[in-house]
């Protein structure tokens, strides 16, 4: 057999593993995420919602007991708890009453997106970045849902 030929099937056989292995782990957290999701939906049936579920970014944590992977998901606010549940299933949840302070900021973690701003939320024991469409409005809603004034801009 010519040596392209090989090479062709090499790639070939190659890909078509990389797919097979990259269905499997898509199909698993597609079951992870139905599952957390279909949780929270219940959980949060319970609870007085604010704002409803909405597209978002986890932007990562410096207080411990967070994830520090950043990830997309679904960010809700409920009267208890502001609540994100991320793309491969993992839920956040931030109760309202261990909120300290509220601030937007460009940078977080030493991470900036071009014309993207975070929403960070403060607690005792660190901050919490989102990214959120309507920054400001959720930066409002947040404020009167704990009653903090939020940072002043600068």
């Amino acid at each position: 057999m010519h040596i392209a030929v090989q090479v062709i099937l090499l790639v070939v056989a190659i890909t078509a593993v990389l797919g097979l292995v990259a269905g499997v782990i898509v199909l698993i957290y597609r079951g992870k995420y139905r599952t957390a999701s279909a949780q929270l939906d219940s959980e949060l049936a319970a609870e007085t919602v604010i704002r409803p579920f909405a597209k978002g970014n986890y932007r990562g944590a410096t207080a411990p007991g967070y994830p520090s992977v950043k990830n997309n998901g679904r960010i809700a606010l409920t009267r208890q708890r502001l609540v994100f549940l991320t793309l491969t299933g993992t839920p956040i949840s931030i109760p309202l009453d261990t909120i300290t302070g509220l601030r937007l900021s460009k940078v977080f973690k030493g991470s900036v997106v071009g014309g993207s701003t975070h929403l960070v939320v403060r607690t005792a024991a660190g901050e919490i970045g989102f990214y959120v469409n309507d920054t400001a409005s959720w930066l409002q809603t947040l404020g009167e849902a704990t009653g903090l004034t939020p940072d002043p801009v600068g």
